[in-house]
């Protein structure tokens, strides 16, 4: 049987939902060497419905894992909740309890590394974010949100020297306009021309002004700018771009 004889009659054969159970099923015999194959090089994203249980259970198990992952994560988890399989309700529940727990444990460590220390080695800065990333995995809540957005926004306004670094500086304006404070964070954003880069300012106000959607303040923050020449990750000149033909 080749590669295409097996898609071609692909709905007579037992339908493995993984790679893992198309081995065992041909290792005994049930399938050919074709249906590990066709499983393995599947391009199905882990994100697109229906979601399977187990591929999103090996995504939360992977011992590293950025905020966007946590996030869309959070996201499927939290539709699964409100599905009528009241087993998969538990497991999204479930797992959804365990993202979140994750996130937390790494803020209480994180906190207990800063203790009453000075943000020279970047501890509040990493503690602040970590704040910030928590907040937007339990986003759902919003009162939660909002007060670890705050706790984050003041660990780096109270400490001197926080806001300093770029990274600190950044999830400082992002609190503010994840919490909607669109004037205060442009207020901020003018008190630091001058001091910062060019490309640091430009994309935290274009930022701002796209969630205002004051296309006219995008307008004029990135029409007619030359920004090739400016320093900023291509990926984020990109997205000026973008913003540019909003």
């Amino acid at each position: 049987m080749t590669g295409f004889d097996y898609i071609r009659r692909i709905g007579e054969f037992y339908r493995p939902r993984t790679p893992r159970a198309a081995f065992l099923a041909v290792d005994t015999g049930l399938l050919p060497m074709e249906a590990f194959v066709f499983k393995s090089s599947s391009t199905k994203s882990l994100f697109d419905e229906p979601w399977n249980p187990e591929d999103l259970e090996r995504a939360l198990a992977k011992p590293e894992m950025s905020l966007g992952e946590a996030m869309l994560l959070s996201e499927i988890f939290t539709e699964m909740t409100k599905s009528p399989d009241k087993e998969l309700a538990l497991f999204a529940a479930e797992s959804l309890n365990g993202l979140e727990a994750r996130w937390s444990r790494r803020v209480e460590d994180m906190r207990a590394a800063v203790g009453e220390g000075s943000c020279e080695d970047g501890a509040i800065c990493r503690f602040a974010r970590a704040l910030y990333e928590y907040a937007l995995i339990v986003g759902r809540y919003a009162p939660i949100r909002n007060y670890y957005l705050r706790e984050a926004y003041y660990v780096l306004t109270e400490r001197p020297g926080a806001c300093l670094s770029p990274e600190g500086f950044e999830t400082r304006i992002r609190c503010l306009l994840r919490l909607g404070l669109y004037d205060q964070a442009e207020t901020v954003l003018q008190s630091e021309l001058g001091t910062r880069s060019d490309g640091e300012i430009l994309l935290l106000a274009a930022e701002a002004a796209f969630l205002r959607k004051d296309t006219r303040r995008l307008r004029d923050l990135v029409g007619g700018r030359a920004l090739d020449s400016i320093d900023m990750p291509e990926e984020r000149r990109e997205l000026l771009r973008i913003w540019a033909e909003a």
